[in-house]
């Protein structure tokens, strides 16, 4: 199992660092400035002009309108939008402030918190700074085409709307953020004694959920070690590549033109591995500003998750494109004994992956039908065709002490392609088990002494063999990468809600094998079996062409 922060000017990796959600008025009035070719017909029509005093005449116009008229006009209106949008989302600030103390004073479990965090939260406009930017990034992406349509439209009404949405959208959040005090993981009290949660009030456990104390800034990593770390051949010559049988279609497809959402902890931005390899992402960590603005902090990842899950993927699809979503660190907010905030953190960063051109989503956690708002981003995913695939999950190891029942649940049925793990033992591929099993596993993957990079700049860490069912999830969305690419799916097919998702996991669990792991039938921990690569492939070319 892997262990699951601040900006910059001169970001090392540009491809990580572009703005990604612009507050793009400059082209709000696009569709109101009229054109000099209408001028010209409604102003000059009767001037007779030969060709080239007509052209002349056209081309200064056009000087006039770009020097003299259009900069004032779109500078005038972008400085109004903005006012009215800073005025909206300073209401909605104090909306959601006063909707959080109206909700804590009648709630019947008020009881429960400290009165020092009762006094902090009372306060908590002036005294935690930023906890509404950081809860509303995650708010807005569920209707952030909605919103960002608003505002290029600018008009009056338009504005109205906005404010109307965006107020009720922060009144809803205050309320799931005083709900979320008191809403405890079945595992809390476990939680409570890991050192980063040891010792901490309820609000402060919240707050760490929410990204609190995460790092977020870029480390002191000298510029001549950018890029220039060597890449073992472990990574492309380990079972786990052979195991699905990837190495196979390479000489077909390698995932050129596909875009993989990883959703996860970040990923190294100075490691060659991903130099060319990566694609605009977003970092929901430490916000300090308005949703729709073009803030952009650092994309990084302190730890080990989201850079190894990322090179595991690039094992199997080495010429697909990573689009990293960082929604949590590797530290501080894992294991969180009030979890709430995890679903919010998954739905937003599917939302944003779906939004922003993302084919596949690679998702290295469980993923509930269970938790609403889970479940409404995930569908949301199905029904514009970008599949996602979850890993099954860990069951604890016997020495923490912990009921492996307790990791069991219900997943999703269809509209996840749900991983469970696979080892190498005694020369030989067989379940691995230490995943957690389930009527809705659908495939298996490499689980178990799987060869990923980590950080260049973390000390004391190297890139090595790791167990654990976050594998299962990139290795799987790696093959699929393989399938897009050697079938593009037309546009007909994916304009049917859910087609192609269907016709890729249908692909994905005829193909997969069994006899390979001593099975004969499906399991619980294995599904249908071991992916394999080369077949689905030759299936889904079957199916498309």
């Amino acid at each position: 199992m892997f262990d699951r922060g601040g900006f910059t000017l001169e970001p090392p990796l540009p491809s990580l660092f572009e703005p990604v959600l612009p507050l793009n008025i400059s082209g709000i009035l696009e569709a109101k400035i009229f054109s000099a070719e209408n001028f010209w017909k409604v102003h000059f029509e009767g001037i007779k002009m030969n060709k080239i005093s007509s052209f002349l005449f056209t081309f200064l116009f056009y000087i006039f309108l770009t020097v003299a008229v259009y900069p004032e006009g779109i500078a005038g209106n972008q400085e109004m939008i903005e006012t009215e949008l800073n005025q909206i989302f300073d209401s909605a600030k104090i909306e959601f402030f006063a909707t959080v103390n109206d909700f804590l004073e009648k709630h019947f479990l008020k009881a429960q918190l400290s009165q020092q965090d009762l006094e902090r939260i009372a306060n908590a406009q002036d005294g935690i700074p930023y906890l509404f930017e950081r809860i509303m990034v995650l708010a807005y992406q569920k209707d952030a085409p909605v919103f960002e349509s608003l505002i290029k439209k600018g008009d009056e009404e338009s504005l109205q709307t906005f404010r109307v949405k965006f107020i009720s959208l922060a009144k809803e959040y205050a309320a799931r953020f005083v709900g979320s005090l008191f809403r405890k993981q079945p595992r809390a009290d476990f939680a409570m004694m890991l050192p980063h949660n040891k010792g901490k009030s309820t609000l402060d456990l919240v707050l760490q959920t929410l990204g609190f104390y995460a790092k977020n800034d870029l480390p002191d990593f000298p510029k001549a070690q950018w890029y220039a770390n060597v890449i073992p051949p472990d990574l492309k010559s380990q079972w786990a590549v052979d195991a699905v049988d990837a190495r196979k279609c390479w000489p077909k497809t390698q995932g050129e033109g596909v875009i993989v959402a990883v959703i996860d902890s970040g990923i190294d931005p100075y490691n060659s591995l991903f130099r060319d390899r990566v694609v605009p992402g977003f970092n929901f960590v430490m916000r300090t500003t308005p949703p729709w603005s073009a803030e952009n902090p650092a994309m990084i990842d302190y730890g080990l998750h989201g850079t190894g899950v990322s090179s595991a993927l690039l094992a199997i699809a080495p010429q697909c494109k990573i689009m990293p979503v960082r929604i949590h660190d590797s530290d501080t907010m894992n294991d969180p004994p009030y979890d709430y905030w995890l679903t919010e953190q998954a739905a937003a960063g599917i939302y944003w992956a779906v939004h922003h051109g993302a084919h596949i989503i690679s998702k290295s956690s469980r993923l509930l039908p269970s938790e609403p708002v889970e479940a409404e981003a995930v569908r949301y995913a199905y029904e514009h065709n970008v599949i996602i695939c979850s890993s099954a999950g860990n069951i604890p190891r016997v020495y923490l002490g912990l009921r492996p029942e307790e990791s069991l649940y219900r997943a999703f049925d269809r509209e996840v392609l749900l991983i469970g793990g696979v080892e190498k033992r005694n020369g030989k591929i067989r379940p691995w088990p230490h995943s957690v099993m389930g009527d809705f596993v659908d495939v298996a993957a490499p689980s178990k002494d799987v060869f990923v990079l980590v950080p260049v700049y973390m000390k004391g860490m190297t890139n090595t063999y790791v167990a654990g069912t976050s594998l299962s999830a990139p290795i799987a969305a790696g093959v699929v990468a393989l399938m897009r690419s050697a079938a593009p799916p037309s546009q007909e097919l994916l304009k049917k809600p859910g087609a192609y998702v269907k016709l890729i996991t249908q692909c994905i669990k005829d193909t997969a094998q069994l006899d390979v792991l001593g099975l004969s039938e499906p399991n619980e921990y294995v599904g249908h079996g071991l992916i394999d690569a080369v077949a689905a492939v030759e299936r889904i070319q079957e199916e498309i062409y």
